[in-house]
């Protein structure tokens, strides 16, 4: 019988799948930097427009921060949302029409959503039945905290440095004590504002890089100082352990 001139011999595939799979090595990487580029650009937009959202309230607001939360009826009002009573970890209700920068920006789906969160992997605990945020306010700038009291800034007009006074960040923090989450079972969640206190919240999930907008409005991206090696091990800080210089509002 003789062989057809045209077909391949058993050689020449496995030669044409070996070259197949040399191409593949070479440019999956390369495919994978660019999608990760992709993503760390669209959270950059989405910081400034969250940024832009944020300065249209101080501006109906004469400046002030609004608070971290209320009780209101019906339930919480967080920042972020308004959550309904008596819902459970990990499924509480939560109404984003109803967040304090809702008037400014659209909240289903839209800027304050990262699109570099890894909302559904295995060991992301998620705090509502929706994803609520993928970006922390600096804690120094809601109304209602410590740090906040502690610095005697009450409006945004007294930032001192604003270009090196951060306003937006990516956030996310490691949580052991609530429900699926153990000591012994760490698990990553959304986080909703930035401080130097325990756990980490800063979260260098664009390729080991923190994405930040300050509160003159420009962009800036931060390395780790120091990272905690839980979960994904992206979690930790952007200075040296006790300094807050980039978050401090009044220098």
């Amino acid at each position: 019988m003789c062989r057809d001139r045209n077909a391949f011999s058993l050689i020449e595939l496995l030669a044409v799948i070996a070259v197949a799979a040399i191409l593949s090595a070479l440019l999956i990487p390369g495919v994978q930097r660019a999608r990760q580029g992709g993503a760390s650009a669209v959270c950059r937009a989405n910081l400034h427009q969250m940024y832009a959202a944020y300065a249209m309230y101080l501006d109906d607001h004469n400046g002030r921060f609004f608070p971290w939360r209320e009780e209101v009826s019906g339930g919480t009002l967080w920042y972020w949302g308004l959550e309904g009573e008596g819902s459970a970890e990990g499924n509480r209700t939560l109404d984003k029409s109803h967040a304090r920068l809702a008037a400014y920006f659209d909240h289903v789906g839209g800027a304050e959503v990262c699109p570099s969160f890894p909302y559904e992997a295995t060991g992301t605990k998620q705090k509502f039945d929706v994803a609520s945020y993928g970006y922390g306010l600096n804690v120094y700038l809601i109304a209602d905290t410590p740090a906040n009291r502690a610095s005697g800034a009450r409006s945004f007009r007294h930032i001192q440095l604003p270009a090196e006074t951060i306003v937006w960040g990516d956030s996310a923090q490691v949580n052991t004590w609530q429900s699926p989450a153990s000591p012994r079972n760490p698990m990553l969640e959304e986080w909703y504002f930035l401080s130097r206190d325990a756990p980490p919240s800063f979260h260098f999930r664009h390729r080991r890089q923190f994405n930040a907008v300050m509160a003159d409005g420009s962009g800036r991206t931060f390395t780790p100082n120091r990272l905690d090696p839980r979960c994904d091990g992206l979690t930790g800080y952007i200075e040296p352990p006790g300094q807050d210089h980039f978050l401090r509002p009044v220098k």
